[in-house]
């Protein structure tokens, strides 16, 4: 198969052919459709990561991925209802599925984590070998290479919409903030409209533009926090919401600003993902 190879840090990738890759008994052979580029698979090429772990190569990256079913393990039940052919995304971080973070669905803070993408095999390749379980059946319609950045940018904030729901944070009487309007930002304004049970949802953020892009996509109001103090914004948020604080926030910029801006304007009790 074509894979394009990390062979050495802070170079160039390298497209070369290499054997399709083995499967185990729990696992299905995906033949990769679409591959979405994470900045982390940037930061991988560049070397960042040889500060926190040694993962020599060669390295295929790439983990947001979409593809169909090539072959299923010789353990993998019927029940599973996997068959060749069929469209899958697959979910990274496969964890150990038996640690305290795996038994309640994290499995991607699980300690023994892996993700594709930061070893020998990722989405950079034509075939995937991938644990049965982490892989999700999808509609023949939809396109891969709009489903591909679901499976991370799009989980990302999903993940943090769904821990507020769960504690109790949404309702049709709370107001959501979501700060930062990027690609997880825009994920983030769409979750929140539809798991939000009738909350309103506020987009907040420095640029007119990306503002513009969360109204459309269906954020009940807009804030721009440019050169304004949080009292300011505190004001602002009063006049569209008809309240000074939020019961809520989705940070999608982990910007130390943006950070003491949301703990200054969350209320009491309030929530922050």
């Amino acid at each position: 198969m074509k894979a394009a190879r990390i062979r050495e840090y802070k170079k160039p990738l390298v497209f070369e052919d290499i054997p399709i890759p083995d499967i185990q008994a729990d696992e299905v052979l995906v033949k990769v459709e679409a591959c979405g580029m994470c900045r982390s698979d940037v930061l991988l090429v560049d070397g960042f990561f040889q500060n926190y772990a040694n993962i020599a190569p060669p390295v295929i990256p790439g983990h947001e991925i979409t593809g169909t079913i090539h072959r299923i393990g010789s353990v993998i039940p019927k029940a599973a209802g996997l068959s060749e052919g069929d469209h899958v995304v697959v979910a990274p971080g496969w964890g150990d599925g038996v640690c305290r973070h795996c038994q309640v669905g994290d499995t991607h803070i699980c300690p023994n984590v892996r993700w594709p993408g930061f070893g020998t095999y990722g989405g950079f390749a034509e075939y995937i070998p991938v644990p049965a379980r982490y892989v999700i059946k999808v509609a023949n319609h939809l396109k891969f290479e709009e489903l591909a950045p679901l499976t991370d940018a799009g989980l990302t904030p999903y993940r943090g919409i769904k821990k507020i729901r769960d504690a109790g944070g949404l309702g049709p009487d709370r107001v959501v903030g979501v700060f930062g309007i990027g690609g997880l930002g825009t994920y983030a304004v769409q979750y929140a409209k539809l798991l939000g049970a009738g909350a309103t949802v506020v987009a907040f953020a420095r640029n007119p533009e990306k503002l513009a892009v969360a109204k459309q996509y269906g954020a009940d109001s807009i804030v721009d926090i440019k050169g304004k103090s949080a009292s300011d914004v505190g004001k602002e948020l009063k006049k569209t919401t008809g309240q000074d604080k939020l019961d809520a926030i989705i940070d999608c910029a982990g910007a130390p600003e943006m950070m003491q801006l949301g703990f200054a304007l969350l209320a009491i009790s309030g929530h922050y993902a």
